[in-house]
Formats: structure tokens, sequence, C-alpha cells
């Protein structure tokens, strides 16, 4: 596959899971709750991991460090809500936790489109 089939190939599946996301998210948050512990400690490593990946991210600081900062901190704020709705349930929390991963993986998606529209060193496109 081209470099350009595979990065349309990638926006596609970002916008199925940001549906799978949109229409399962309720339910899935739902479901984590039944387990809390568990839950929590899975969501706990999640975010500690995508802390660690940022932060070497930063400190090794390639040309798209901010962007890719700002995208993984879009993620980590959808974890921790969602680990904040399993281990303190509010009202607001499950809508507040979709929201904040549809945020990400749409900053994820405008990412990859943004890719798709830079040259190569030749002088044509990705």
């Amino acid at each position: 596959m081209t470099t350009t089939a595979s990065r349309r190939f990638e926006i596609g599946a970002l916008i199925l899971i940001a549906l799978l996301v949109l229409f399962g998210g309720r339910i899935l948050i739902h479901a984590l709750a039944g387990f809390r512990l568990p839950a929590a400690l899975v969501i706990a490593v999640a975010l500690v991991a995508g802390f660690i990946g940022a932060r070497r991210t930063y400190v090794a600081a390639p040309a798209d460090a901010r962007v890719t900062i700002t995208r993984s901190i879009a993620y980590l704020v959808g974890g921790a809500l969602a680990l904040w709705e399993i281990v303190w349930p509010a009202k607001w929390l499950p809508g507040s936790c979709i929201a904040a991963f549809e945020v990400a993986i749409v900053f994820d998606i405008i990412i990859v489109a943004a890719r798709l529209r830079e040259r190569r060193p030749d002088g044509t496109l990705s």
C-alpha cells in the first residue's frame, strides 16, 4: 500500500473508532464500573504509560513534538475522566469522558490528514 492509501485507511479506521466510542462508550464505562478495582488498576497503568510516553516525546523533542504531546494529553484527559468515573461515579462524567476521547480522536484524524499534504524531499505529496 502506498503512504497515501495507508493514511487514508488510518483516517477511516479512526472515524470507525470515533463512532464506536460515541455509540458504545457509555455501555463500556458502565461495564467497567462493575469491576471497579481491576478496571481502575488497568486505567491507572495506561495513564502512567501514556504520561511516560508523552514525557519521552517531550525530552526527545522531534519536529512534531507539540502536536504529538497535545494528542497524548487529550487521550490522557479522557483516561483520567474514565478513571474518575470508575472510582467516584458522577452523573456528568460518562459524557465528559466520551467527549474527551472524541476530541482526542478528531485531533488524531486532523494530524493524519495534515500528513497527507506533507511534501517529500523530491517535492511530491506523500
